[in-house]
């Protein structure tokens, strides 16, 4: 509802593949996939795309690896 027509809802997160490296209690809580995110959006108000893009970045305790983000843009049409 705070999304005006043909406004845009950006959510960018972390992917539920790297909950191992979270190191936090509640992280299965704070990740979801862009399919998950996109699931909650009724498809015939909103324009959908997703992404999961890897990049390299910090690892906890030090050093860099891959990681993944989950990524959903949606444009609400009504």
């Amino acid at each position: 509802a705070a999304v005006r027509p043909g406004g845009i809802l950006l959510i960018v997160s972390h992917h539920p593949a790297d909950i191992e490296g979270a190191h936090r209690p509640n992280a299965p809580v704070m990740f979801a996939t862009a399919a998950e995110m996109a699931a909650v959006l009724d498809p015939a108000a909103w324009t959908i795309e997703t992404a999961e893009p890897e990049r390299e970045g910090a690892l906890p305790g030090g050093g860099t690896g891959t990681v993944r983000d989950a990524v959903l843009r949606a444009v609400r049409r009504r």
